[in-house]
């Protein structure tokens, strides 16, 4: 009889420590992956600066239209996501964009992050934005663009270059019709200053 005790609880223990084990590997391995997945978004919304309460991240964006004037603008990006608040817009991080206005060569433009609108193809870039346009180029914090406009606008930190040529302004601004640009400081008792190089 006491054989008989022995060997039942032997198994019981036994099957008590295999349950147990189960449920310990298979709560920790639950626990590891939730932490990873934080991990990832964290990561991801580190490096996009979107809102967690924005929709899917999609990656290897691109868009592309033209309009009646014959100009043609394509757009990629990394990755990003569909706003939830406004499903026409779409947050994007490592952007680049290229526009081809009608006889002209293309503009070029990239920059860390955009804000595009799918619906008026408004595109407002930020952050490390570069346009360059043959041995033009110009570095800014924002670049907006307007095809309803016509307009692109370049503001904050603006360092335009060409060769011989460094200037430091507040605003630029491009027509996309005529390609007509004007460059000016927002205060007009401030100056536009001009560096020439030999």
């Amino acid at each position: 009889m006491n054989k008989k005790i022995i060997i039942q609880l032997l198994l019981f223990i036994i099957l008590l420590g295999i349950i147990l084990s189960v449920f310990f590997i298979y709560f920790s391995e639950e626990k590891s992956q939730k932490k990873t997945n934080l991990e990832t978004d964290k990561i991801i919304n580190t490096e996009t600066k979107i809102d967690s309460e924005t929709g899917t991240l999609i990656k290897d964006i691109n868009y592309s239209f033209s309009d009646k004037s014959g100009n043609y603008y394509e757009l990629f990006s990394e990755f990003g996501k569909v706003d939830i608040q406004n499903s026409n817009k779409m947050f994007m991080t490592n952007v680049k964009a290229l526009i081809y206005l009608k006889d002209s060569p293309p503009i070029k433009i990239v920059s860390k992050y955009a804000i595009y609108n799918k619906i008026d193809h408004e595109t407002n870039f930020f952050e490390n934005v570069e346009l360059t346009h043959l041995i033009h180029k110009t570095t800014s914090e924002n670049l907006d663009i307007s095809f309803n406009d016509n307009k692109a606008s370049m503001y904050k930190n603006i360092v335009y270059n060409k060769p011989g040529t460094k200037l430091t302004a507040d605003r630029l601004e491009i027509d996309l019709i005529t390609k007509n640009t004007k460059i000016f400081m927002d205060n007009n008792s401030e100056k536009i200053k001009i560096i020439n190089y030999k």
